[in-house]
């Protein structure tokens, strides 16, 4: 896995899996994030020109991730807005809050990645390890 990064792509069947680690739930929350905008958006250069708040509640953590990446993704399919930066004030295993700023996508400044259509919750975990959390997600392209 990239320590630049946090996270990595592996393919499953005609989907993408997503794996990420983290320090913190907050910082795992992101790279997972940063996964999925990469999916759509490749390398572009993206910047947080708007912020959004951002409040979540689920009944366990994993049902947690999973609305936070459908939000996000939900903010990229209905206003074209990809995430750039993460202000999580609060993130535990059902609740999430903070801001998220990001960029309008632009296909005259950013190149287009895979078309991402939703986040599933097959084979989705999150778990700590030796005080390290991990996690992966299958997104369907």
């Amino acid at each position: 896995m990239s320590e630049r990064k946090g996270y990595e792509f592996f393919d499953h069947t005609a989907d993408v899996g997503i794996t990420a680690t983290g320090d913190t739930l907050s910082e795992l929350f992101v790279h997972l994030a940063q996964g999925l905008t990469e999916l759509i958006a490749e390398e572009s250069d993206l910047r947080p020109q708007e912020a959004r708040s951002i409040q979540l509640t689920a009944e366990d953590v994993e049902s947690l991730l999973l609305i936070w990446l459908q939000e996000l993704l939900f903010w990229f399919s209905t206003d074209r807005f990809l995430p750039v930066r993460y202000e999580l004030d609060e993130t535990t295993h059902t609740a999430l809050r903070g801001t998220v700023r990001g960029d309008t996508f632009d296909p005259t400044r950013h190149a287009q990645g895979r078309e991402v259509k939703a986040i599933t919750r097959h084979l989705l975990e999150v778990k700590q390890r030796d005080g390290v959390w991990h996690s992966q997600v299958i997104v369907d392209i």
